[in-house]
């Protein structure tokens, strides 16, 4: 059982390496993008043809990315669980309640930050005022 959780420590980690990596990348070239967007130039990056192509591809990069965070997380959560002197079914127990946890605490997050990112576009929008428009 040691190799088997060395394997999934080691595993988590080096998949959270290759989605932080592919994030990184595509937060660069769509930095790129907005950049070239602002100086007047096609907006294109990556090798792409043109914009379209470029956000394409760089959504695509953004949706790998984070999903190999997930899973490297979640192999290196499970590594942990199993190392753990403790209980096995009580560590997971609790690393289930904190996933659970962080889910509800980022889903009400989101929606209180969403809604009041709409409400302040929607009054630019109504004043006409792009200076109004919260930051990215």
């Amino acid at each position: 059982m040691s190799l088997a959780t060395e394997v999934l420590l080691v595993s988590g980690v080096a998949l959270d390496l290759v989605g932080a990596a592919v994030l990184s990348h595509a937060h660069n070239a769509e930095s790129i993008v907005e950049l070239r967007e602002e100086i007047g130039d096609e907006g294109s990056a990556v090798g792409e043809p043109d914009a379209i192509s470029t956000h394409a591809q760089l959504l695509a990069e953004k949706r790998i990315g984070f999903l190999l965070l997930t899973v490297g997380l979640l192999l290196y959560l499970a590594g942990l669980v199993v190392k753990s002197p403790e209980h096995v079914g009580m560590m997971a127990a609790i690393g289930a309640g904190v996933v659970a946890l962080g889910i509800v605490v980022s889903v009400t997050f989101t929606r209180i930050a969403g809604r009041r990112i709409h409400e302040q576009a929607r009054e630019a929008s109504r004043r006409q005022d792009p200076d109004a428009l919260p930051e990215q």
